[in-house]
């Protein structure tokens, strides 16, 4: 993450050099509509309840995509996930997920996909399914779910 900062940093002060674009109005505009995309991934059991979760956060800005990546056996889900800020400060939320799935090595994958888009207000969850419900046999039943929050980014004073 701090390769990425100083990895922008850079790229903005040599394009403020070349375009004679103040760098400093670019860094203020980068705090000021910088998103916080946090993302809850969880499977959930027929009753509910949840049998493994993880969390992420990214930081990007609006139009900038950031990438989820699910693998496991027989199992590939990419979700690309984009902010734009609205005008009237609502943020769209548009989600393109991918999925390969398959019941054996031997048996070849499906493949889906969707795209979704929802506005939503800073702070909002979402949810989104990218698999809906699979089962595993006629007893499991199990979803896979992507909750979603997007925030504006809070600069940490010191930072």
């Amino acid at each position: 993450m701090i390769k990425r900062s100083i990895s922008l940093i850079i790229l903005l002060l040599i394009h403020g050099f070349v375009y004679s674009v103040d760098v400093n109005d670019a860094l203020r505009y980068l705090e000021n509509n910088a998103l916080n995309i946090k993302i809850i991934t969880r499977v959930v059991n027929e009753k509910g309840v949840t049998l493994w979760d993880t969390e992420m956060s990214r930081i990007t800005i609006s139009g900038k995509s950031i990438k989820v990546k699910l693998s496991g056996i027989n199992l590939l889900v990419i979700t690309d996930i984009t902010p734009y800020i609205m005008t009237d400060s609502t943020i769209l939320l548009v989600s393109q997920g991918e999925v390969w799935i398959g019941s054996s090595e031997f048996e070849e994958m499906k493949h889906y996909s969707t795209i979704k888009s929802i506005p939503v207000n800073s702070g909002e969850s979402v949810l989104f399914f990218p698999l809906g419900i699979i089962k595993a046999s006629d007893t499991e039943i199990y979803n896979i779910e992507l909750e979603i929050q997007v925030n504006q980014h809070k600069r940490v004073p010191g930072n």
